[in-house]
């Protein structure tokens, strides 16, 4: 793949900005994603200079055979122990004035650092600007996310297949999160949640000791990671017959959930999307138990722009991947969340999530 015609729509806000470069530095994870959109390298330590005539690329010596691999294009400068002096001395042999730097996974700390360190150089803290570019997916995101999907689907077929009375949400996650990797996930997109009963009206719950009973109802929510991209699926079933409530609340939210399906598509509000699918569980009384909002942007990371919400900015564009996620929880007793995820279209959105939910499945 190539990665150069991103650092160049970056390169064109520099300019346009009156920048010299763009800095990305990733210390254990902290900015792996921008690090990896821009250049593919996968480690976990490594720093990017993105610069009005040409990039500069860097890692340590646990790094740089995968990186000489891995990061097309660019040679492989390596980061010495003292680092940051090394990442200040070269910014300086570039003859910089102004180099800007992301603030949403940048540190108090680095960023301090650095300015102490750069003499005559103005570092220009910048929200969200690699994030911005990540947004919206082009076509070979877009499968690698569908990849994921399709794997996470299938994931919870054989899950289903094995969930009996006694097992407990522990096992039930682990179980599924080996079978991710066995299967082909590089890694679990996030924790995986099993929750079992009353743990489902917890929208974020952890999996604990809880045993699984006749009766009870089983929200799942999981995703795998395949080729650094992510998917996010949830569905709930019952084992054995559900109460009439349970049948009840989940017809709601599959209502709420086809709503906002069908007010996805280019050009609305994240605003707009979450009011169509909110309005239909508030005109049914349970306004008050749907807390979060209806879903978020998928990609490099699960949890990314744009977002779908009441107090969201943001306004949805073709290739853009989100999920659809309505929820109604009731307290110590069960929550239900239908989640899709879904590509924004200019006339709709295309679905990625193909497992059934148009009634509540009784195991």
């Amino acid at each position: 793949m190539d990665y150069k015609p991103r650092r160049d729509k970056l390169r064109n806000r520099i300019a346009q900005e009156g920048l010299d470069a763009f800095l990305v530095v990733n210390v254990e994870n902290s900015d792996q994603a921008n690090l990896r959109y821009l250049t593919g390298f996968t480690g976990s330590a490594g720093a990017l200079i993105v610069g009005k005539e040409g990039d500069v690329f860097a890692t340590d010596s646990r790094y740089t055979e995968r990186a000489a691999r891995e990061v097309p294009g660019l040679p492989v400068e390596k980061l010495p122990a003292r680092w940051l002096d090394w990442l200040a001395d070269r910014l300086e042999s570039l003859s910089l004035k102004r180099v800007g730097i992301g603030t949403q996974r940048t540190s108090l700390w680095l960023y301090r650092k650095l300015e102490k360190k750069l003499k005559g150089m103005e570092l220009v803290p910048l929200d969200g600007w690699v994030e911005a570019l990540r947004r919206v997916k082009d076509p070979e995101e877009v499968e690698r996310i569908a990849t994921a999907a399709r794997l996470t689907d299938e994931g919870l077929r054989w899950l289903l297949g094995r969930l009996k009375p006694g097992m407990t949400e522990r096992e039930a996650a682990l179980e599924l999160e080996v079978w991710y990797r066995k299967h082909g996930a590089d890694h679990i997109a996030f924790d995986l949640i099993v929750a079992f009963g009353e743990g489902s009206s917890m929208p974020h719950y952890l999996p604990g000791e809880r045993e699984l009973r006749e009766g009870d109802l089983i929200l799942l929510d999981i995703g795998a990671k395949v080729d650094g991209y992510c998917a996010d699926l949830t569905r709930v079933v019952a084992l054995g017959r559900p109460a009439p409530e349970a049948r009840a609340i989940y017809e709601l939210v599959l209502q709420a959930n086809r709503a906002g399906l069908e007010a996805v598509q280019a050009g609305i509000s994240g605003q707009e999307a979450d009011q169509a699918a909110r309005k239909v569980i508030q005109e049914a009384g349970h306004g008050e138990h749907f807390g979060h909002g209806l879903g978020h942007g998928v990609g490099l990371e699960v949890h990314e722009g744009p977002r779908l919400s009441p107090t969201s900015e943001d306004t949805l564009e073709a290739g853009m991947v989100v999920t659809v996620e309505p929820g109604v929880y009731l307290p110590g007793k069960f929550g239900v969340r239908i989640e899709d995820l879904v590509v924004v279209r200019p006339d709709g959105c295309e679905i990625l999530s193909s497992f059934p939910k148009e009634e509540l499945l009784s195991l």
